[in-house]
């Protein structure tokens, strides 16, 4: 098994669910964790966890959907660090309703979020890895992608967007040490989730009525994938089930 002691990994979302789960996952290999939320003070309490494991840890908060913003993080931990080894495009918003209800600047504001969010961050970060010919970028897309349904049009075409722009990016990088992945989760209780399913009618529309899975779940197998970036998986879908993907990270016994 790979370890990461010692790469700098930059981690958006971190402040909590998959994303504070993953940290904690990946500060194991005591690596630089470098965590990343709206707000610095959002990550202290992820700040504090992975630094009990041993991880060095630094906090940043900005928009990942203003490009200046996320030009200039990168630009800083690059000036303080050197390099970048592995990008985690995790941050993420949801928005339930139909087309007719949602306006046009809150649809707006979810692909900015989505997609603008990783694919500003990518932008910024590519370069450098391109030009050491090595780097891992994960961006977390959803199964939504594929599975349209009655108040997801937001976040199903944000997802649907950000995965099919992950795979044209692996083409792009194909000729490269640079990898790209793509991880679907699968449904995970989350603060999100629990606030988009307090409206009963949306939790109605959910793909199954029980309590998702924790996000401890997913975020081993986040950790796996960077920690052994498989080339078999790279540029395309996974997704965290009970099938080939969760028992080569070891969660479910072969």
């Amino acid at each position: 098994m790979a370890n990461l002691n010692d790469k700098v990994i930059v981690l958006t979302g971190a402040s909590r669910g998959i994303g504070a789960a993953a940290a904690r996952e990946l500060a194991i290999d005591r690596a630089h964790l470098v965590l990343c939320a709206r707000s610095e003070e959002a990550c202290a309490e992820t700040k504090a966890a992975v630094e009990v494991l041993g991880a060095t840890v630094e906090t940043h908060g900005f928009e990942v959907a203003d490009f200046d913003a996320a030009k200039s993080f990168v630009n800083g931990v690059l000036s303080e660090h050197g390099r970048i080894d592995i990008l985690i495009n995790n941050a993420g918003t949801g928005l339930m309703g139909s087309v007719a209800d949602v306006t046009p600047d809150a649809y707006l504001d979810v692909l900015k979020i989505n997609v603008m969010g990783p694919y500003n961050l990518i932008s910024a970060v590519l370069p450098s890895m391109t030009e050491r010919n090595d780097g891992i970028i994960i961006n977390i897309t959803s199964a939504r992608a594929f599975i349209p349904d009655r108040f997801y049009a937001a976040y199903c075409s944000s997802k649907a967007a950000l995965l099919s722009m992950t795979q044209c990016l692996h083409y792009d990088l194909q000729d490269s040490n640079v990898k790209i992945f793509a991880l679907s989760p699968g449904f995970t209780q989350t603060d999100m989730v629990n606030d988009i399913y307090a409206n009963p009618v949306f939790r109605a529309a959910a793909l199954t009525p029980d309590q998702g899975q924790p996000p401890e779940r997913p975020a081993k197998v986040l950790a796996w994938l960077a920690r052994e970036a498989p080339a078999d998986l790279a540029g395309v879908h996974n997704q965290v089930q009970f099938n080939d993907l969760t028992r080569r990270a070891g969660i479910e016994a072969i």
